[in-house]
């Protein structure tokens, strides 16, 4: 028997920092998707990825079954998720698998217990999460719900480049870059929370963009306040970007003609770096179970 997981990515966060002394973050889902299939079998077994292949052996691990079982599923993943820019591409599959492995196996979890056991493989996003929170990636920990933002979407600016957000975490002296900018975020993420308690997206992306200046020196975003200028004066709410990955989001309501302000991004050669510029809706966060392999508009 089959069984399936989908799982959102996302256009990286509204606002990541540290707050107390510890870092958090509010990322936000967006309608690209990936998808597992798992199934028992005796043989002609796909292992798949190494941290969903991982993520199986952790929810046998939770429900003290044993191991060497988990050895006979076989593990397909579909994604539409670019890897490596910081989209949640890795953070999606583990969550997908999950879900998949506890409808196999007939067990349940909420989502920040598949949140904090996500975490234990690797710095994970609060996608998982229905609505939008604060969130630590380094234990899956929500320490306030926000609440879910409606009627949104994002201009999404992706560059062919890719990094590594363990690379980023590895800085010298990355925690204590993160510390100097803590006045600034703090403020980022009451503008958020007020922002998204109020349905107001222009406080939602003042926040955003106030984040993503902040992480300039940590990890400089080519072109960013070029970008975040031409937003401005198309009227978008504000910009984001993925702190530990490369893609920029410019925050817009469905209302407003996104394809107009990717040609103004063109016209301003913005596309001679980001290769790629197109448009998803934003919407709720949270792990969906999926009947079919071919539910979802994955193919």
């Amino acid at each position: 028997m089959k069984s399936y997981g989908i799982c959102p990515a996302s256009c990286g966060e509204f606002v990541q920092g540290i707050l107390e002394q510890e870092e958090y973050l509010s990322s936000y889902a967006i309608d690209m998707y990936s998808k597992a299939e798992v199934e028992e079998r005796l043989n002609n077994i796909n292992i798949g990825p190494s941290k969903s292949r991982c993520a199986i052996e952790k929810v046998f691990e939770r429900f003290a079954l044993p191991i060497k079982e988990s050895r006979n599923i076989s593990l397909n993943i579909k994604s539409e998720i670019p890897i490596g820019k910081g989209m949640a591409s890795s953070t999606a599959d583990i969550g997908a698998t999950i879900v998949a492995t506890l409808s196999l196996i007939k067990k349940s979890l909420t989502s920040e217990e598949i949140s904090y056991i996500a975490s234990t493989i690797e710095p994970t996003d609060s996608t998982y999460i229905e609505k939008n929170v604060v969130f630590n990636p380094l234990n899956g920990e929500v320490i306030k719900y926000l609440g879910n933002i409606k009627n949104s979407k994002v201009v999404i600016l992706e560059p062919n480049k890719t990094l590594d957000t363990m690379k980023i975490r590895n800085t010298p002296n990355y925690k204590n870059i993160k510390i100097q900018n803590k006045d600034i975020i703090s403020e980022a993420f009451y503008m958020l929370e007020e922002g998204i308690k109020n349905n107001n997206l222009s406080l939602v992306g003042k926040a955003a963009t106030l984040s993503s200046l902040a992480n300039e020196n940590i990890d400089k975003k080519d072109g960013l306040k070029e970008i975040i200028e031409i937003s401005q004066n198309y009227g978008s709410y504000g910009v984001n970007i993925a702190h530990s990955g490369t893609v920029v989001g410019i925050l817009l309501d469905q209302s407003m003609n996104d394809k107009r302000l990717i040609e103004l991004l063109k016209e301003n050669n913005i596309d001679s770096f980001y290769k790629k510029i197109y448009t998803s809706n934003i919407i709720d966060g949270g792990i969906r179970r999926e009947l079919e392999w071919n539910t979802s508009k994955i193919l």
